[in-house]
């Protein structure tokens, strides 16, 4: 079988009406799923003074001060698709309690790269295994309450 997937990216500094479209685009068509998001060009909410952020000059902006707006958008994606396609979570995940709510928000996966290169290679390890206690203790949890 030589069939590949075809995901959409979606950029999280398209406004809604956008996002809408592409989800139009991604259900009239046969793309397989969507990568939410991007890095972003805004530079609004960081701490860093604009003078210091004019002099780094322009390029991308991903990790920790975008992982609030990532999740949101997976979480939106999620809900207007009503989880009938794989989203792939990508953008601020710098723990592994991140990526559980990357998971939780929507995301079918979880693309980790700015905590990788922060946490190293024990980082995807501790993602893991955040992510399967979480499961079993849920499961456990729902255990009890059907009891």
């Amino acid at each position: 079988n030589n069939y590949r997937a075809i995901l959409l990216k979606i950029s999280p500094d398209l406004p809604l009406d956008m996002v809408d479209q592409m989800v139009e685009i991604l259900i009239d068509t046969p793309l397989d799923g969507l990568v939410a998001t991007n890095t972003t060009t805004s530079r609004e909410g960081l701490k860093t003074s604009p003078k210091t952020i004019g002099s780094i000059g322009n390029g991308g902006l991903s990790g920790a001060p975008l992982t609030e707006r990532y999740i949101e958008m997976v979480k939106y994606l999620s809900k207007k698709t009503e989880g009938h396609y794989p989203i792939i979570g990508v953008g601020g995940v710098m723990s592994p309690e991140d990526a559980q709510r990357m998971l939780d928000a929507g995301a079918s996966l979880v693309q980790v790269y700015s905590g990788f290169i922060y946490e190293g290679p024990a980082f995807a390890k501790r993602i893991c295994k955040h992510v399967k206690e979480t499961a079993e203790k849920r499961e456990s949890d729902k255990a009890k309450t059907q009891k």
